[in-house]
């Protein structure tokens, strides 16, 4: 084994010890209805059971185990069932709730793991990096918070991030090669994505779009892409009968039809308020490594176009970044339109989950995320100083313009750890009470380890990387202490 792909196995393997250490303390479904409905699904695929029974699991296999008020299950929304099949297996292997459960777990930290090989790889096709700079990037990437957390709750996220990264990286390679082979890939990896959750409709249209824009441009490959495209289309009409199907045995409402539903009710919702909030939840989360991301990706795409605006769709590196372009802003639309408020939501009006529901942006964050410190990284080479004014001004509009959001919060309730895993454990410290004060932290904490962090890698490239990742690195431990008993000090 090369030293690199020693490198590489050894931080995979520590990335998947990292995940199981936040997943361990876990042995019982908590999140209702999302684990529920996913794992009473995996119990039926396994041939466990009869018909999905998710009032079964709720009383057997969940944290509501042996209490006899139990919730009603009827009218609960369907999530799809991908994510059920790829932890099926599981229980096969087991009839132990509790071993089943560690059982997910282990296959979420697996999933999640695989983030970084699949970012690394996309860096190396993308860019003329060297090894050591893709390596770094793919590992800091996957030591972004959110991703680490997500592997301790038993639903469909822990597939869709490094699927819609796959999807991604599918359709660079499909770019670069261009054969049969690597359209069917992209195409089967791209239509899955609805297959483990609705959200992944907007990454089917996406993979539509970009096909279809492809044939067009190399018009030598229409029939590669022609395939491409029945094939997502096959997937996604066979996703649709199977989902019908569960849905009706399991009497739940499908979360497409809600969606559209609430589409209606735009007009008179506070849509700037939460669309602040999201940017502001990514930007935070991510020490603005994702607003010098989406910056890069849109440059480039720019960039190619005042040359050859054919050449955006069927460049290698904008082609790929277009896609993630396309599907994350659908996806960051959808995400605004499926919170807005409705009666059902009444309750939670002044919630800051209505605000900053961070997790439904994360699926192709790591793209941005990677862009961003690939940027950062090239800047550095080319001599940042540069590029130091604009970068401190950028950062005092963003501090200053966040600090004067913050107070406009001051009324919300806190922020839900679930929701918004990358602002853990600030979000943690919001809900303690209501008050400017208990808000500000989600801001200025964050745009502290910022400012530190920009001025390291305007001194050195590798002490700004060492700065985000040790950052990235304490928000872990303190969720893991968090969530662990026996490492719990009070």
């Amino acid at each position: 084994m090369t030293r690199p792909r020693l490198v590489i196995s050894i931080l995979f393997a520590v990335l998947t010890v990292f995940h199981l250490a936040a997943t361990w303390s876990q042995t019982v479904a908590t999140v209702l209805p999302d684990e529920v409905s996913y794992l009473a699904q995996a119990r039926y695929f396994a041939g466990k059971d009869e018909r999905p029974d998710t009032a079964r699991f709720l009383k057997h296999e969940s944290f509501l185990a042996g209490k006899e008020d139990l919730p009603s299950t009827e009218g609960w929304p369907y999530y799809h069932f991908g994510y059920s099949l790829i932890v099926s297996p599981i229980y096969w292997l087991t009839n132990s709730p509790t071993s089943a459960y560690r059982g997910v777990m282990i296959v979420n930290s697996l999933l999640l793991s695989s983030l970084f090989l699949i970012i690394y790889s996309w860096i190396r096709v993308i860019s003329q990096v060297d090894r050591k700079t893709a390596i770094s990037i793919g590992f800091i990437t996957s030591l972004y918070p959110a991703y680490i957390l997500q592997a301790q709750i038993g639903w469909a996220e822990n597939a869709l991030i490094p699927g819609c990264a796959l999807s991604c990286l599918l359709l660079a390679r499909h770019l670069k090669y261009g054969t049969l082979y690597t359209v069917v890939l992209f195409a089967c990896v791209a239509g899955l994505q609805f297959t483990l959750h609705p959200r992944g409709l907007l990454v089917v249209v996406a993979a539509i779009v970009s096909l279809l824009a492809l044939s067009m441009v190399r018009k030598e490959q229409w029939k590669e892409s022609l395939v491409g495209v029945l094939i997502i289309v096959g997937i996604f009409l066979v996703t649709k009968i199977v989902a019908n199907e569960l849905s009706m045995m399991m009497n739940t409402t499908q979360q497409e039809v809600s969606i559209i539903k609430k589409i209606t009710s735009l007009i008179d919702k506070q849509i700037i308020p939460a669309l602040i909030g999201n940017l502001y939840y990514l930007t935070l989360a991510t020490l603005g490594v994702f607003l010098l991301g989406v910056n890069e990706g849109i440059r480039q795409i720019l960039d190619k176009g005042t040359k050859n605006i054919k050449g955006i769709v069927s460049d290698v590196n904008t082609g790929s970044i277009l896609f993630v372009v396309l599907a994350s802003s659908m996806t960051f639309a959808v995400g605004i339109i499926f919170l807005a408020k409705s009666n059902e939501w009444n309750d939670m009006a002044n919630n800051l989950d209505m605000i900053m529901y961070g997790r439904y942006n994360e699926n192709f964050l790591s793209i941005y995320i990677a862009l961003g410190l690939l940027w950062l990284c090239r800047a550095c080479e080319q001599g940042i100083q540069r590029y130091a004014k604009i970068l401190n001004t950028s950062f005092w509009l963003v501090a200053v313009s966040g600090i004067l959001f913050s107070m406009y919060l001051a009324d919300y309730s806190g922020l839900r750890s679930m929701h918004a895993f990358g602002l853990f454990p600030w979000s943690f410290i919001s809900l303690h009470a209501k008050g400017w004060w208990y808000i500000a932290p989600l801001f200025i904490l964050p745009l502290l380890w910022t400012y530190i962090a920009l001025q390291l890698f305007i001194e050195k490239r590798n002490k700004g990387l060492l700065t985000i990742a040790i950052y990235f690195f304490l928000l872990n431990i303190s969720m893991i202490v968090y969530k662990t008993p026996a490492l719990q000090v009070l």
